[in-house]
């Protein structure tokens, strides 16, 4: 009785462990999207708001980020029955907001950002602390404008106080270090 036992045993192991096969599995793409669905549309203009594991990379370069995770071409089919000439989209996050015009075929016009509290960019950082030492930033916006890809215009707004005094302070991107003289 007892190798009638371990027979039926052995022979239910060697059943079980030929019935199971491999099965390969073709290879899956999982797309996260970092901006939520559209929270607003009025006419030709679309909303889109950033996630906020993702409003870190949206503020550092919120045009480069558009770029990347955003398909002019596919959202203008998805909505082609509107048939507009121009489409306004927004992308907002909890510290400001990026808003690009693009034609009816997809191509990038204007772009006008604004930003309020963000982490300064080190050279603007470094040029602060420079010229104002001992005095403490209290709050910062960043607005920029331009065309397609390129920023024609962008100023840093920053406050600053110290011995209950405070003044603000315009920064140019583009004007940091041009008064240096480059050195060895």
């Amino acid at each position: 009785m007892k190798t009638l036992i371990i027979y039926a045993l052995l022979l239910c192991g060697v059943a079980s462990a030929q019935a199971q096969q491999i099965t390969e599995l073709e290879e899956a793409t999982v797309k996260i999207n970092p901006y939520s669905v559209m929270t607003s549309s009025n006419l030709d203009d679309y909303s889109f708001t950033i996630n906020e594991n993702y409003a870190g990379e949206f503020h550092a370069n919120p045009i480069g980020f558009m770029q990347e995770n955003f398909d002019i071409k596919e959202f203008i089919e998805a909505v082609k029955e509107r048939n507009y000439e121009t489409y306004v989209v927004t992308f907002k996050s909890t510290k400001g907001f990026l808003r690009a015009n693009f034609n009816k075929h997809g191509t990038l016009g204007r772009t006008y950002q604004k930003f309020t509290n963000i982490l300064l960019p080190l050279e603007v950082r470094q040029d602060l602390y420079k010229n104002y030492k001992g005095w403490t930033m209290t709050k910062n916006n960043y607005v920029a404008s331009g065309n397609g890809d390129l920023l024609k215009k962008e100023v840093y707004k920053i406050k600053i106080e110290k011995d209950n005094k405070s003044r603000i302070i315009k920064l140019t991107p583009a004007m940091i270090g041009s008064t240096t003289v480059a050195s060895n």
